[in-house]
């Protein structure tokens, strides 16, 4: 009997070695032995993958071709290189990455993080191996449990599944490729990839060609042009570029049927182009009106539109803070250095509960010297971030995306004496796929160098300043100018894509310009802002938008 009772054990015994060895020979070429707990293999090889519904996604057919300039055959390099060119990366090797698999961590820095994603690259450095290990993350169970497909080199092609707890979770994943749910949601904000021009009064594109009369309006198709669907949209996101006036002025964009408000979208002044971002509701006819107070010409671009139920919401144009008449605030001037705290919450159209930013545009008339506007949550710590510039003499107006605080205000500081007013234009509620921060600097040439005209600086966005490394589509910037050497333009545009030809800002020599941008983030997870003048320039991250 002593003996039967110890049979079993030995069986045990034995099978732990078999399988020890059988892990051993199975992960030959990369890597030590792992605990148990993590080698949870599911398939090995190309054919047993297969037949047990665990794809190779062609490499198969594929691994004699070398990606990335990495060794074919069976590699994880390669491997994990053909995945992510076959979700539409070039076959070309980012210029960071050199070497075995324990570089590709630090080779994407900014792009490096501890959140798996369908499409990441699970890698591991040389604690794991000498030459350290990627691979393909296939499906994520939750945040400590992920199917990984790889290859390896003297080895073979499997699926396995890696738990946080079993001892070889990777060292971090790579965001490079991201293969996020495609956007479903009926509410959701759409990016355009690239600005798509809607209208030129210079060469009649929109609408005749000719400058438009001042207090007259120009009634603009937008529903099924450029990207944008011809049913089912409630607003559009433009850039408008105001040029050629002789007279000061402002622009009013609003829905086409919707009665004219008395509200300035941009402003213009000066001889030179100005740019505003702005955002206008879309009437039942597809169309948006503009009507300047002046003679002027207008270049319209198309930057994104938002679905009739928008998770963002918009509203007609209305005005809660006029510090002229007395209107929401006190009367008079607000001091240079001085701070108004507005009430936004229950006020033009945004609800007085579960509303977590406001969509406004503010305007300086006529400030007593140039300066800027800053707006933030009420009761918090103002941000050293400006979100509208002034000129002198001049009035300006700007689109500013604010948190709100917990009292139901936003503060608004001026570093001018000045007037101010206060347009709502729409809300960001709870759960929105809109995400508003606390404005942080990510780029600031003016410590690393300014950028000289015709060439172009990058600004990181994604992962950093509280945007997500995986998930997010987009970003709501600022873009800032100053100290030029000429008069130009910056255009801004999703990193590692090509430029397009619309200016996100026009400056003159020295002047210095904000403009809020909304911009997609391609898979660099940058931001690229081009100078065609000598100029430093300065990006500031106001929010995100996920997809």
């Amino acid at each position: 009997m002593p003996f039967a009772r110890e049979l079993p054990r030995r069986r045990r015994l034995a099978l732990a070695v078999v399988t020890g060895l059988a892990l051993l020979l199975t992960s030959a070429g990369f890597a030590p032995v792992a605990r148990s707990a993590e080698w949870i293999v599911l398939c090995t090889g190309y054919t047993p993958c297969a037949s047990a519904g665990y794809s190779n996604a062609g490499y198969s057919t594929n691994s004699s071709t070398s990606y990335w300039r990495q060794s074919t055959g069976h590699n994880c390099t390669n491997y994990v290189a053909y995945r992510l060119v076959k979700n539409g990366m070039p076959n070309e090797r980012p210029a960071s990455l050199s070497g075995n698999a324990y570089n590709w961590g630090p080779a994407f820095p900014d792009l490096t993080d501890d959140k798996p994603v369908v499409g990441s690259v699970a890698w591991w450095d040389t604690s794991y191996s000498s030459t350290g290990h990627v691979a393909y993350v296939e499906k994520v169970i939750s945040p400590s449990e992920i199917l990984v497909s790889e290859d390896n080199w003297g080895g073979d092609f499997r699926w396995r599944r890696v738990t946080r707890t079993g001892g070889r979770w990777p060292q971090g994943f790579i965001h490079l490729r991201d293969q996020a749910t495609p956007v479903s949601d009926p509410k959701a904000y759409r990016l355009l990839p690239a600005p798509a021009r809607v209208m030129d009064t210079r060469y009649g594109i929109g609408v005749p060609a000719g400058k438009l009369p001042g207090g007259v309006d120009a009634s603009l198709q937008v529903a099924g042009r450029a990207g944008v669907p011809s049913s089912g949209v409630g607003a559009v996101v433009l850039n408008v570029t105001s040029f050629g006036h002789s007279t000061p002025g402002w622009v009013t964009a609003y829905a086409s049927g919707a009665a004219l408000p008395d509200v300035r979208s941009a402003s213009y002044f000066g001889s030179y182009y100005s740019n505003h971002q702005v955002v206008s509701r879309v009437g039942a006819d597809g169309r948006i009106k503009l009507r300047p107070s002046s003679t002027v010409g207008l270049v319209v671009d198309v930057v994104g539109w938002l679905p009739t139920t928008s998770w963002l919401t918009t509203t007609a144009p209305t005005r809660i803070v006029d510090t002229r008449s007395g209107l929401g605030a006190p009367t008079g001037k607000v001091a240079s250095g001085g701070r108004i705290d507005v009430t936004v919450a229950g006020r033009g159209g945004i609800p007085s509960t579960g509303a977590v930013a406001a969509v406004l545009s503010v305007t300086a008339p006529k400030p007593a010297a140039s300066g800027w506007v800053a707006a933030w949550a009420a009761g918090t710590t103002r941000p050293g971030v400006a979100d509208l510039q002034v000129t002198g003499g001049s009035s300006s107006t700007g689109l500013v995306t604010s948190l709100i605080g917990s009292t139901g205000k936003v503060s608004l500081y001026t570093t001018t004496t000045t007037d101010l007013t206060v347009d709502v234009v729409g809300w960001v509620p709870v759960g929105s796929d809109v995400t508003v921060l606390r404005p942080t600097r990510v780029l600031d040439t003016r410590s690393s160098g300014i950028v000289a005209g015709g060439t172009s600086v990058r600004a990181p966005v994604r992962g950093v300043a509280g945007v997500p490394s995986a998930g997010v589509v987009g970003a709501l910037v600022s873009i800032t100018t100053v100290g030029s050497t000429g008069s130009g333009a910056l255009i801004a545009y999703p990193a590692g894509t090509t430029r397009p030809g619309a200016g996100t800002t026009h400056f003159m020599k020295g002047q210095l310009v904000t403009t809020m941008a909304v911009l997609p983030l391609a898979d660099d997870g940058g931001v690229r802002v081009h100078s065609s003048a000598t100029s430093h320039v300065i990006v500031d991250v106001h929010g995100y938008v996920r997809g």
